[in-house]
């Protein structure tokens, strides 16, 4: 009996080795991509290759098996020319056992022919959603707004009807069945040369599909929230219930990102009237808090009698006390009298006063503030195509030593940002750029150094002119994910009552900075 008893723990043992030993051999995540011709591959050399699901499939690498059920011509639609519903790839996607879904259909459904039945769409939608979470396997949902399409003839795959509607329908959609949106208009909205039919994208084109999926699931490997979010963050603009402009992003010691903004006054009355900052935070990128105004003219003693002219500000952190610098006129007439203030709390978004302003910065605009690994902080300011950097003392508000300009930069117009990443240094701004019309539509630039006050190798744009004439950015990192943060006027329409947003930012293995995607931009700004 001893021996038996012996016996049966060895092989208790033994089995409780082979159980957890198959569970640590974990199966490939299993990945279906269904959709239509974009999704097969068409007009690609090798679909099954060069398709985005086949290039997908590539970077996640063998933990994951990406699966194509794509069909060409098919509708979301029931009522459509080529409904997904009645294909055969509709089933084996059903029957694939996946723990992911990514669904791409809508193109089509902008065709004349199947525009009647829009009303339908959500409904489809809705039910298409459905049929896979309802699957054994409970899989995580992820749906696709159709990228931009080029075709001229309005009968066809017409842009306008995939913005006004189909996009708008498909995340209408998603919010009910509370599952996550990939927006993927922006990704080739600018890159018509890799469109050559004008409606499928080449193997470059596919590829940059793609890699916005793969950064995707690999910022958010599981599902980033209860609520629908439109790639995972927060839709854009995320403010909504007032006008701002000029986000300072940081991260401070609570763990949360703070953004102070400047405010557009609304009726507009013109940038010279901006006053009122307020501060935002969150904690996941959705969900923001307005921590309401901290400070306006009328609290600052030197400043201009007549108000207004609170511009671009920034914050930082030192022992203990946050140091918001804001620019401000000391004059009726601005011209040489831009002073740059400083107000001091023990809060990050509150309890702000007025402490003076700092003696000896050249009369520019938006202070930027930058706190090196070693506690030394620098200050940067510009405007009329000039930009300054200098030391800071340790009580945060005296220079130590003079601002000198920086050099190597391009096109410099003002809103420097300073953030530092793996021992590099970059300095962003916008730019002068005019536009194909004849207008002024700033873009941001970027250039690198191994120090804080340069020389400065200049590297390119990194965010695109957004549909405002002026912009200004910050950069940060949070919870290992880089932001970048701008701002547009997708709600107002007017260049003076802007609109503040954010989108993901990514780096090249050299360390460059890739383009910017702009979230929501593609169909908010034609409503």
């Amino acid at each position: 009996m001893k021996l038996k008893r012996i016996i049966c723990i060895i092989m208790a043992a033994l089995m409780a080795v082979m159980s957890l030993s198959a569970r640590s051999r974990k199966a490939p995540v299993r990945v279906t991509c269904i959709g239509a011709s974009i999704t097969e591959g068409a007009t690609t050399p090798n679909p099954p290759a060069d398709s985005y699901p086949g290039q997908l499939g590539r970077m996640l690498g063998d933990k994951y098996v990406v699966s194509n059920f794509g069909v060409g011509g098919c509708t979301m639609l029931k009522k459509g020319d080529c409904p997904y519903w009645e294909k055969e790839a509709y089933q084996k996607a059903l029957a694939s056992e996946p723990d992911i879904v990514f669904i791409d259909l809508g193109g089509n459904d902008s065709k004349a022919i199947n525009r009647v039945y829009m009303d339908e769409f959500i409904k489809d939608a809705c039910e298409m959603i459905a049929s896979f979470r309802n699957l054994p396997t409970k899989p995580r949902i992820i749906i696709m707004t159709p990228i931009v399409s080029f075709v001229v003839d309005s009968n066809g795959i017409y842009d306008d009807i995939i913005c006004r509607q189909v996009s708008p329908k498909t995340i209408e959609a998603a919010s009910r069945m509370k599952i996550e949106v990939l927006d993927m208009h922006p990704v080739l909205n600018r890159h018509p040369e890799l469109m050559p039919d004008q409606i499928h994208p080449n193997r470059e084109g596919s590829e940059m599909m793609a890699r916005k999926m793969y950064d995707y699931l690999m910022a958010y490997p599981e599902k980033p929230s209860p609520e629908m979010t439109v790639d995972g963050m927060a839709s854009n603009p995320f403010i909504t219930h007032m006008y701002t402009a000029d986000p300072s992003a940081h991260v401070w010691k609570d763990g949360r990102l703070y953004v102070y903004a400047s405010h557009d006054i609304f009726p507009p009355r013109g940038c010279d009237y901006m006053d009122r900052y307020h501060v935002f935070s969150t904690d996941d990128m959705i969900n923001w808090t307005d921590h309401g105004e901290i400070l306006n003219s009328g609290q600052v003693p030197w400043g201009r009698r007549e108000g207004g002219y609170m511009w671009a500000p920034d914050c930082a952190y030192k022992d203990g006390t946050y140091y918001f610098y804001f620019p401000h006129p000391s004059g009726t007439h601005t011209g040489s009298t831009w002073k740059i203030g400083v107000a001091t709390s023990r809060k990050p978004a509150s309890d702000f006063k007025v402490q003076g302003y700092i003696e000896g910065v050249p009369s520019y605009i938006d202070p930027c503030i930058f706190m090196d690994d070693d506690g030394q902080a620098y200050i940067y300011n510009g405007g009329s195509s000039r930009c300054y950097g200098g030391k800071l003392k340790d009580n945060m508000v005296e220079l130590d030593g003079p601002m000198v300009e920086m050099q190597g930069l391009n096109d410099f117009h003002e809103g420097a940002w300073i953030h530092k990443r793996n021992g590099i240094y970059y300095l962003s701004y916008p730019d002068n750029h005019i536009n194909e019309n004849g207008k002024q539509y700033n873009r941001i630039h970027y250039a690198m150094s191994t120090s804080p006050l340069g020389p400065w190798d200049y590297k390119g744009i990194l965010l695109e002119e957004t549909d405002c004439d002026t912009s200004h950015g910050s950069i940060v990192e949070y919870k290992g994910q880089w932001y970048m943060f701008y701002h547009n006027c997708a709600l107002s329409g007017r260049g003076n009552l802007r609109s503040i947003c954010f989108d993901r930012l990514f780096y090249n293995e050299d360390g460059t900075i890739r383009i910017v995607e702009q979230r929501n931009r593609s169909f908010l700004e034609r409503y």
